[in-house]
């Protein structure tokens, strides 16, 4: 742990070697989609901050107030997380074949005729969702206008920042279920534009574009990732894309990245905030995606506050409650709870937060103030137990051989 580069740069060469291997097999033979997924995410959210060369110091900074052994421990883990995502995918497409070969069509069975009309009933169920609080809150195209400008679906100073000038009600604090509907409406309305129903989607491309647009730009890096990582999938994985494709992506690629870094850097000012000469000389400061360190102080919570105090999950219900739970969770996440008042709310998330500000950042406080990750494993440990892991990897195997 005091060499960094052995445990920062090292790792991140090796995943990025991964990452670009598997992409090379997607787009050019069309094959192993979920190791792309796999390898590109793994790289992207655990070893890309530790691995970059301008940020490894600050990366090494970040280690000091976390204990050694959590440090060695999260670190491992962070770095065979694409091997633990890969390993899952394998072990339950031969565990669930006959289940996996029952939801999945076969390609010969997969044509526009087949899935153009269930496709376009979701296009207008989504198209409702994304709609109803654009048009409650939001003005439609002003607040949509607002919210890139200002890179703030939200703010304190409603009446200055924020296009949702009454963002509030039944659809309080959903801005995150806002954000999942619009990506998942923009890639539905992507496809659609091949379909049948292309005169009508170039008609509404206006609203659709703006409203996505409005998630995209408001300065969150993971929606901007998602769609881009969707028309990566969508453009470069078609078996019909040729040179015209990449040419296209030669400089739709670093647009998204020059987006990424405005998101990161300008936030909290919005684009009447951007200073040229600073975005330039932090190009190459990549943020946001600080997994190894998060998981990190996850370990040390479940080890200190959990273990250490015998308050740690009993394994084998704690096991259970993940198998059963785990889909519960994904189905309902986009689902506002204000508007579905019975979904479980997840109090471990809050205890964690806590800890973070109060033992990370020194602040005494009884309320919490940022939304701090215990990283991808530690959530799993925190909230199930030692066994916690194993049901995660067990249901993102699934979702990866679906």
């Amino acid at each position: 742990m005091d060499f960094p580069v052995l445990y920062g740069l090292v790792p991140g060469i090796i995943g990025a070697i991964l990452a670009g291997t598997a992409a090379v097999r997607f787009l050019r033979d069309k094959t192993d989609l979920a190791g792309f997924i796999s390898t590109a995410c793994g790289f992207v959210y655990y070893q890309a901050f530790q691995g970059n060369p301008v940020m490894l110091p600050e990366f090494t900074g970040s280690l000091f107030g976390v204990p050694q052994q959590d440090q060695i421990v999260g670190i491992v883990l962070a770095n065979l997380t694409t091997a633990l995502l890969l390993l899952s995918f394998h072990a339950v497409t031969k565990l669930c074949s006959g289940l996996v070969g029952q939801l999945v069509p076969s390609p010969i069975r997969v044509s526009r005729e087949r899935c153009d009309r269930i496709i376009f009933i979701s296009f207008w169920l989504l198209f409702s969702a994304v709609a109803l609080p654009n048009v409650l809150f939001g003005r439609v195209v002003v607040g949509a206008i607002n919210n890139i400008l200002y890179q703030r679906m939200t703010w304190g100073d409603t009446e200055t920042y924020s296009g949702f000038e009454v963002w509030g009600g039944a659809l309080g604090s959903s801005a995150a279920n806002l954000g999942l509907w619009a990506t998942s409406l923009f890639i539905v309305w992507m496809y659609l534009l091949g379909s049948g129903h292309r005169v009508l989607m170039w008609v509404l491309s206006p609203l659709i574009l703006l409203w996505t647009a409005s998630v995209v730009l408001q300065g969150s890096r993971t929606y901007l990732v998602t769609v881009a990582f969707a028309l990566v999938v969508y453009f470069l994985g078609n078996p019909k894309s040729g040179m015209k494709t990449i040419y296209h992506a030669l400089w739709v690629l670093p647009l998204v990245f020059l987006t990424v870094q405005i998101s990161t850097h300008f936030r909290g000012t919005g684009l009447q905030g951007i200073n040229l000469p600073e975005l330039t000389a932090r190009m190459f400061e990549i943020r946001g995606n600080e997994g190894a360190s998060s998981q990190m102080d996850g370990l040390e919570y479940y080890r200190t506050e959990l273990v250490a105090r015998g308050l740690e999950p009993n394994p084998i219900l704690g096991f259970f409650r993940g198998i059963v739970e785990r889909p519960f969770e994904g189905l309902l996440m986009p689902v506002p709870r204000s508007l579905f008042p019975w979904k479980a709310d997840d109090l471990t998330g809050r205890d964690f937060n806590l800890f973070y500000q109060n033992i990370r950042l020194g602040v005494a406080s009884n309320e919490t103030f940022l939304g701090a990750s215990p990283g991808l494993i530690g959530r799993e440990l925190i909230k199930y137990g030692i066994l916690g892991p194993v049901t995660m990897f067990f249901w993102m195997g699934l979702v990866l051989a679906l």
